[in-house]
């Protein structure tokens, strides 16, 4: 594979798991598959500092808007962080890769 159908393979992950209710989420899953992924390229993550990095990556999200502008009951909103943080998840993965 290359790095690009690897990219596309994670960003599927991503979506995939974000697509489910978040109680339901299986994340050691995800990120397991994701860390499997990586490793073909070297890095050797542990499932669960992926998760904690994806977190990381959603929380500078919320760090760019006051937080008397969070809607964190509006569907879209939620869904607007998650998609921020698959982009710089996947942006990091870059960094790492390459």
């Amino acid at each position: 594979m290359q790095i690009s159908e690897d990219l596309d393979a994670i960003t599927s992950i991503l979506y995939q798991t974000f697509e489910i209710t978040p109680f339901k989420r299986d994340y050691d899953a995800a990120f397991g598959k994701i860390a499997n992924i990586l490793y073909r390229y070297g890095i050797t993550e542990n499932p669960r500092n992926l998760r904690f990095r994806c977190t990381l990556c959603m929380q500078e999200f919320f760090d760019s808007i006051p937080e008397d502008q969070w809607k964190i009951k509006d569907t879209a909103f939620i869904k607007q962080s998650e998609e921020s943080a698959i982009i710089k998840f996947k942006d990091w993965i870059i960094e790492q890769i390459t």
